[in-house]
């Protein structure tokens, strides 16, 4: 590591930093829509120095990861998802995901109870509808497209400076992300979030965490999943749609207060 082959393609896995160690439990971040592994960067690194063996995959067609052109809809980022769950020899781990993210960590645990450990979900809801418009500049006008998600999705603090660490420009970082991803990646993870809604159940500890200024995916939305699911919601507030990017400090610190008692009882019940 960091590359696994699955379905005979490259993808490449980070790991907050910190090689695995025997007996840590198994904690697996999935990026949003033509973002890659490094959105979760300060997030990944700090659980990976407490306790947990991070996994933090760039999807097919994103960042080091070679593309798999089949890929169309959750469902089948979902049936990739196990694959490499197998390529990895991971008998279970906690899912972190973040808006296209979340929709396939959800889906995930839906599908592969016995799997999931522990669900977090941060921007999302029970539906992620897209606007057509949008959907359209993904492929025809990527930069339009590029230029309205990075200012819709941010808070306003963002538009302002906001980060947390001197000298970072969050919407310029944004945008350089998306700009690494090709239209047609693009085009097909909105298009993949426009046609999913929340279906099924769960079998393990879940929560959900909304950005109080998030446009894309409202902080309701969130709540209503939250019940749904009857999962923990947290609501962080002065943030977007890129709630680990705006606010990773206290995201980190949910993530830590939310996932760490569970890592105490995975290892007990282990001993």
């Amino acid at each position: 590591m960091p590359t696994v082959q699955v379905d005979g393609v490259r993808v490449w896995c980070a790991t907050g930093g910190t090689e695995w160690k025997k007996g840590n439990p198994f904690l697996l971040f999935v990026h949003g829509a033509g973002n890659h592994h490094a959105v979760w960067a300060l997030q990944a690194r700090s659980l990976a120095q407490h306790g947990w063996n991070v996994v933090a995959p760039d999807l097919p067609g994103h960042g080091q990861s070679d593309d798999l052109p089949e890929i169309g809809s959750i469902d089948d980022y979902v049936a990739w998802l196990t694959r490499l769950f197998k390529a990895l020899e991971l008998d279970g781990a906690a899912v972190v995901g973040h808006s296209m993210g979340a929709c396939i960590a959800l889906s995930f645990a839906t599908a592969h109870p016995e799997e999931t450990t522990a669900l977090v979900l941060l921007g999302a809801g029970e539906a992620m509808p897209v606007n057509d418009r949008l959907l359209d500049d993904t492929l025809h006008q990527p930069l339009d497209a590029h230029r309205f998600i990075t200012a819709f999705g941010h808070g306003r603090a963002a538009h302002f400076g906001g980060s947390e660490a001197p000298g970072i420009w969050l919407l310029g970082n944004a945008r350089a992300l998306l700009e690494q991803c090709r239209p047609a990646v693009l085009h097909r993870d909105f298009a993949a979030c426009n046609d999913w809604s929340a279906a099924g159940k769960i079998d393990c500890e879940a929560l959900v965490i909304s950005g109080a200024a998030d446009r894309m995916t409202p902080a309701k939305g969130g709540r209503a999943l939250a019940r749904k699911l009857d999962a923990r919601f947290e609501l962080v507030p002065d943030c977007g749609h890129m709630i680990m990017a705006e606010s990773p400090g206290r995201v980190t610190r949910i993530l830590r207060s939310f996932l760490d008692p569970l890592r105490e009882s995975s290892r007990r019940s282990l001993e």
